[in-house]
This record gives structure tokens, C-alpha cells and sequence, in this order.
């Protein structure tokens, strides 16, 4: 194995460490910023020369040696070797890399001027030298090298102006023109190059005060430190009681953010200060919205006038007694954004100075509205409850006199006749015993209405069409009787054609509406119109009115008048057995509205009154539809005119039963018929078959109704046949969907015919828009 020489390794060592020394450029840390940027901007100098050098140095020494510029050819590759050494020895001096590296550029550009002309890079390289030197150097080396190159430029064109160069140079041809390109040229170096340099130089400055700033910050934060640690029992009690104040004021906010109450603050003048996010699920309205608007904005009128007297007057007892600690609760409706109301619990107090005065107004508001609806709805069960106890009290009392005035009516209705039977007219005692057989009639009248009103009549129940009962009535004598004695009232009929037919009672319906026509022609005392009308419906949801109308099929019996109205004290009570404003003895027996409403009740049926005080009313009765014909024997309607030929149709309606029903008569009609249960289903269901006709109903519950879907429909096909229906009276959007090219408006319950006429009607391209 070869002896290691010692001495030569360390020499080598030696070596190697000063190669690094001088390669490695001082570490940038020990520097101040100004130097440490000056350094980069040589170093990439430095880097863009050598990379890129060799473009400007190839073509210069290929003219230098077809021109034989020896001297150029020289200067340009000592000047490029130069720059590698400068490059790669990062460890030598920085003003001595730069010092030479301006020198190097000053003599290529002096060289350039001499060898080729000042047409040419030369000028170039020389304003160059003194703008780097300039960055690099500073303000004073640019004024050097700005007067270096004043002198160089002078001589020059001093040179060139006398003749001394050579005739490519001639272009300053006299002296004057040479020191005028020269001054021009200094002028603009030395702006140049100067402002470089100033503008190093106050980046220089402004590092040096922002290093003095930070060592400024520096010493104040060690100061801050130990005067921190000589109060660290005070600062550690601060960190535990504003620890304390965030857990309260993050428990608070999440208090305020997570219940479903609505927590708020109001000042003096009743503008809100404060409001917590469950507002907008209770009233739509955003927080932000509502700070520093007055509660005016956001109450009905009289609930602000309540929430205003409540306040004030509890002001005034705090004030009186010393003691504002107590709260008041009300409950009131609040405005919701859309102009809808909810009603609110709201619990509200003073927020005392430090004066123990108050200084504002907090509150807690929570939605009772599903608790009103509950107590509505229980007081209105209590309430029809109570009425129908009542009725039934009144109605046991009712059958009871009944029973016992029959029994003393059989005489004074039967001895009067027999005796008149064989009394000559002429007799002093025919009229008085005449008197006596018609009190007893009338007697025997006010029997059969308890009867009715105590529900014992035994009705004959047979199918009716009211529109029959009606005309039949208008016939009567009894009716003609009633106009004789109410001359200055019209009378008018509404009756839908094709109506449907109830299971009832004729004498009892044609009494009950004798006894509406005559309460209607005794409202209106100084004349006015009464107006008969009768429609059939379809409820898919119960309807709220005097009484509770469940869902179902009705026809329904309206008689309206334009009378005085009834007040809303007397409405609970109109149907009572002898409560009545009129006159007793000049209209009526008192018995008259409780006969229609044992009527109704026997029907099964419901009672919906609307009246306005000066305006009039309207008794409403609703009848449970019957799909009997009111002769057994009738013969059926006749289907063939009626059928289809075989064409597609899609039922789109969200009550089963209306489906079911639907689809059956449509499949006797000979149509192929299906059937979805939202308008959601449809839009889906046509997307992948082609149907001849909708029917579509324009009331559907969740999602989108008839309108929205044949919006969507329309779109995905345009000019889709539609037959319309619906169990509610016409509507804005029924109308709206008739506009759209939808055809006939069929109004629920369904019938063969009407179905038919409706389905043949939009199949056949009829009129658009009918109605059936």
C-alpha cells in the first residue's frame, strides 16, 4: 500500500480551502441590506455577461479578424476571460470585483469607439459603465465615472472632428458638433447614472431606518417583557378574567344563535339595538336589517299600540315605586317581511344604568303561533261543542212541547172543520171558528218545524237535484205569497247547469230554503236582491267557516241578500230556537234558521255564513254529492258519443280517489289512461312517452301544481294538449294555463259527460279555453 505524503495533502487542503474561500461570496447574514442587494445585482451582471456574452463576443471577433481589429479581437476575449474570473471567484472583495468589472466594460466600449467608430456599441457600454457604477458604487463613483466618460467622449470627438481617426469617423465634422454630441451624451449618463444612484442610495436608507426601527421595536418589546414579568401575578389574573369573559360571551352567543327565541335589545326611543339570528326564521327578516330600525316597522298597529301602553305603563309603576326590575309578558302579532303576521310571546324588561335608571329595553320573543292555532281550533271545537249541546238541549226541549201541542192541536185543527163542514157561511159563528182552524194550522205548522228542529220528522230520503227543487219552488204559492208581501225585492238565480245531485229530503230542503228566501226578503226592508245560486265543488282540504267543512264533494245552496248585515256579536246565535232582531209576531215564529239547521244537519251537511254589517249576507249550505240518478229508471247517458278511439291520456292529480276515478271513466270512454301523483311524476313520465292529453289538476300538494307543470311540459313539448281541472271556483292561474293553450276548464267532481264533452272537446282541436 502506497505511503500517504503528508505534506502534499495539506498543501492540497490549503489549496482547496482558499479555492472555497475565494468562490464563496461572504455570508449574507453579517451584511446590511444595501450591500447584500449590491451584491446580487453584481452577481447577476456578472451571470447575464458570462451567459450571454458569447452572442456579442462571436460576431466581434469574426469582423475583427476579417477587418484584421486585432486590438479589438484582444480586448474582447480578455474582457469576457475577465468576467468568468470575476463570476466564479465570489470570495474576492466586493469593490474590487466591481472596480473591475466597470473597468472592464469601460475599455470594451472605449475599444468599440476606437476600432469601429462611435456609430456603433461602444457609446454603449461606456454610459453603461457609469450607470452600474452608479448601483453599485454609489452617487460619488457615478460622478467619477460620469467625468471619466465626459473626457473620453470629448477627446474623442475632438479626435474625430480634427481628423486624426480615420475617415469613418468624419461624421463630426468639426469640433463644435464633436463637444455638442459629447455634452448631450454626458448629460443624459449623468442623469442616468446619478439617479441610479440616488435612488440606491435612499433604498439604502430606508433599510437602514427600518433595521433601526425593528431594533427600536426590538428593545421596546424586552423592555415590554420584563416589565410583563415583574407583573406576571396581575397579567395571569387579567388572562384568567378575560378567559372568562370570552367562555361567557361565546356561552351567550351561542345562547343567542342556537334557540329558536328571539332575544333583543331596544334604547329609549324604541329602536332596536340588538337582534339575535333567529329573526329571520321568525319574522324573514335579516338582523342587520332590522339595527337601528323603530318597532314601529315591525308591529301592526294594534299591537304596537298595546306594546306601547304595556311599556309605558310598567315605566311609569317602576318608576313610581322605585323598583324596575320587573318584566311584562304580552302576547302580540308581529309583522313578518313578506306583510304576513305570526303571533309572538314576548317578555321584555329594563336594562338599568349605572345610575340604576333605565337605559334601554331588553326582550325575549317566541313564536306561539302553532299554541294560538291549537287554542283557535280548541276554542272553536268548545264553541261548536257548546252550540251543538245547545241545540240538542233546545232540540229535546222542542221535541217534548211538540208531543204534547200535538195532542191539543188535534182537536183545534179537527173539531173547526168538522163544524164549518155543516155551517152555512152565513152563520155569525162561521168566521170566528174559521179564525180558530186557521191558528190551529198555523199551530200545526210551528209543530212540524220543532219536529224538524228537534230532528224527529222522519224524512223521506230520496235523490234531488237542487236546481229541480228550486225551480219547483219559485212555482209554489208559497213563494208567490212571500214577493206579495216584499214588493220592493227582486230575486235572481244562479244555477250551474249539469249539477250534480244530493240524497235528501224534499220537504225539508224546499222549507229550509222558504225559510233563507224569507229571512233574505225580511232583511231587506226597503227593498234590494235576493240571489239563489247553486254549484258543486271539490274540497281536497277542509274549509274554515261557521262550521268546519271537511274534504269531499258537495253541492252547494247560496242565498245571499244586500240587507243590514248581522252583527259579528249575533252570529254565534242566529240559529237559535227564538233568538231573532225582528219584530215577534210580525215576521216569523222565530223557528225559521233552527229549521235550516237541523235540516242540514239530518243532511249530513255543513253551514258557512258571511255577512257584512250594511252590506248584506250570504247563507251558504253544503250538501254531500251523490252519484245516484235521481230516477232509477233514467236511462244512461249515452256513452258512444262520448268515445275515443283508443288515444293516450296522462292523469296528473295528488288525491288517489280523483285518480282512480279518472282513469275509470276514461277507460269506459275507450281511452288508454294513466295516471301520476305530482306534477314532479309527469314531467318525468313524459320525458320517455308521448301522450295525446293531459289531465292535469291544478291544485297539487308538495311540490308544483298544474300551471308550473305545463309550464315545464310546454317546454319539453311544445303545443302538448290539456284539459284543466279543478274542484275550486276559476282562478288567476287556471286562466293563465288556459293562455298557455291548454284546453277545456273542467271543474271537479267528474262526471261521464262532462268528462267526455271536455276530452273530446281538447282532442277534436274544439274552442280553447271552454269551460264545463
Amino acid at each position: 500500500m502506497p505511503m500517504i505524503d503528508e505534506t502534499s495533502l495539506a498543501q492540497k487542503t490549503k489549496l482547496s480551502a482558499r479555492f472555497r474561500r475565494w468562490t464563496t461570496p461572504p455570508s449574507e447574514g453579517r451584511q446590511e441590506g444595501l450591500a447584500i442587494w449590491r451584491e446580487r445585482i453584481l452577481f447577476a451582471i456578472l451571470a447575464t455577461a458570462v451567459a450571454l456574452g458569447l452572442a456579442a463576443l462571436v460576431p466581434g471577433i469574426v469582423i475583427g479578424f476579417r477587418e484584421h481589429l486585432w486590438g479589438l479581437v484582444i480586448i474582447d476575449l480578455s474582457v469576457y476571460l475577465g468576467t468568468w474570473v470575476l463570476f466564479i471567484l465570489r470570495g474576492l472583495p466586493y469593490r474590487f470585483r466591481t472596480f473591475t468589472a466597470l473597468l472592464l466594460v469601460y475599455l470594451v466600449g472605449l475599444d468599440v469607439c476606437i476600432q469601429v467608430g462611435l456609430f456603433s456599441g461602444g457609446p454603449a457600454y461606456i454610459f453603461t459603465s457609469a450607470v452600474f457604477a452608479g448601483l453599485l458604487l454609489g452617487r460619488r463613483a457615478a460622478i467619477i465615472a460620469v467625468t471619466l466618460n465626459a473626457i473620453t467622449m470629448v477627446t474623442l470627438g475632438s479626435l474625430i472632428a480634427g481628423g486624426y481617426l480615420s475617415g469613418e469617423h468624419l461624421f463630426f465634422a468639426t469640433t463644435e458638433r464633436a463637444l455638442a454630441a459629447a455634452a448631450s451624451f454626458i448629460l443624459l449618463n449623468a442623469v442616468t447614472a446619478v439617479s441610479a444612484a440616488v435612488l440606491v442610495k435612499g433604498l439604502h436608507q430606508v433599510t437602514t431606518r427600518q433595521a433601526e426601527l425593528t431594533e427600536e421595536l426590538s428593545r421596546e418589546k424586552n423592555e415590554l417583557i420584563e416589565t410583563r414579568s415583574k407583573l406576571s401575578a396581575e397579567i395571569e389574573e387579567r388572562r384568567r378574567s378575560e378567559k372568562a369573559l370570552r367562555q361567557s360571551e361565546a356561552q351567550y352567543r351561542l345562547l343567542t344563535e342556537s334557540i329558536n327565541d328571539v332575544i333583543f335589545t331596544l334604547d329609549m326611543n324604541m329602536n332596536y339595538t340588538y337582534v339575535s339570528p333567529s329573526v329571520e326564521s321568525l319574522q324573514g327578516w335579516h338582523p342587520q336589517e332590522m339595527l337601528g330600525a323603530n318597532v314601529a316597522t315591525t308591529l301592526p298597529p294594534h299591537s304596537l299600540e298595546l306594546a306601547t301602553q304595556t311599556l309605558m305603563s310598567q315605566l311609569a309603576l317602576s318608576e313610581a315605586t322605585g323598583d324596575y326590575r320587573r318584566s311584562v309578558v304580552l302576547e302580540i302579532e308581529l309583522l313578518r317581511k313578506d306583510g304576513s303576521t305570526v303571533w309572538s310571546e314576548v317578555t321584555a324588561g329594563f336594562l338599568l344604568g349605572d345610575d340604576g335608571k333605565p337605559v334601554a329595553i331588553l326582550g325575549v320573543t317566541r313564536d306561539i303561533s302553532e299554541r294560538i292555532r291549537v287554542q283557535q281550533e280548541r276554542d272553536e271545537l268548545q264553541e261548536r261543542l257548546i252550540r251543538s249541546k245547545k241545540m240538542e238541549a233546545l232540540g229535546l226541549l222542542a221535541g217534548g212541547v211538540a208531543h204534547d201541542l200535538n195532542n191539543v192541536l188535534s182537536g183545534i185543527v179537527s173539531y173547526p172543520d168538522l163544524l164549518l163542514f155543516d155551517m152555512a157561511e152565513s152563520d155569525p159563528l162561521y168566521n170566528p171558528i174559521s179564525v180558530i182552524r186557521q191558528s190551529g194550522q198555523k199551530a200545526a205548522a210551528i209543530v212540524q218545524d220543532l219536529l224538524t228542529l228537534a230532528r224527529r220528522g222522519g224524512m223521506s230520503i230520496e235523490v234531488l237535484n237542487l236546481n229541480t227543487l228550486i225551480q219547483e219552488y219559485l212555482q209554489s204559492p208559497e213563494h208567490k205569497t212571500l214577493l206579495s208581501f216584499h214588493q220592493t225585492v227582486q230575486l235572481r238565480t244562479q244555477l250551474e247547469e249539469e249539477l250534480p245531485n244530493i240524497s235528501g229530503s224534499e220537504v225539508h230542503l224546499k222549507k229550509t230554503l222558504m225559510n233563507l228566501v224569507s229571512n233574505a226578503a225580511e232583511a231587506q226592508l226597503h227593498g234590494g236582491t235576493i240571489t239563489i245560486s247553486t254549484q258543486s265543488r271539490y274540497l281536497d282540504r277542509p274549509v274554515k267557516g261557521y262550521d268546519r267543512v271537511a274534504e269531499g264533494e258537495y253541492v252547494i245552496l247560496s242565498v245571499s241578500d244586500q240587507g243590514e248585515g248581522i252583527a259579528t256579536a249575533d252570529l254565534a246565535r242566529i240559529f237559535e230556537p227564538f233568538y231573532t232582531k225582528k219584530v215577534m209576531g210580525r215576521s216569523g215564529t222565530g223557528l225559521g234558521m233552527a229549521v235550516v239547521w237541523g235540516t242540514v244537519q239530518d243532511h249530513r251537511g255543513y253551514i258557512d255564513v258571511q255577512s257584512t254589517p250594511g252590506q248584506g249576507t250570504t247563507f251558504s249550505l253544503y250538501f254531500p254529492m251523490t252519484a245516484m240518478a235521481v230516477q232509477a229508471h233514467d236511462a244512461p247517458p249515452p256513452l258512444d258519443r262520448f268515445k275515443g278511439q283508443g288515444q293516450t291520456i296522462l292523469v296528473i292529480d295528488d288525491v288517489s280517489e280523483q285518480r282512480e276515478i279518472a282513469v275509470k271513466i276514461l277507460t269506459r270512454l275507450n281511452y288508454r289512461a294513466s295516471a301520476v301523483s305530482s306534477g314532479e311524476d309527469a314531467i318525468a313520465y313524459i320525458k320517455n312517452h308521448e301522450v295525446d292529453l293531459l289531465v292535469l289538476d291544478m291544485i297539487m300538494e308538495p311540490g308544483i301544481d298544474g300551471l308550473d307543470t305545463y309550464r315545464v311540459i310546454c317546454a319539453q313539448r311544445p303545443g302538448q294538449k290539456a284539459v284543466i281541472a279543478s274542484g275550486f271556483a276559476e282562478t288567476d292561474r287556471v286562466k293563465e294555463a288556459l293562455d298557455l293553450g291548454a284546453g277545456p276548464y273542467l271543474k271537479k267532481p267528474y262526471t261521464i259527460e262532462k268528462m267526455g264533452l271536455a276530452v273530446r272537446e281538447a282532442l277534436t282541436g274544439g274552442r280553447s279555453g271552454g269551460r264545463n
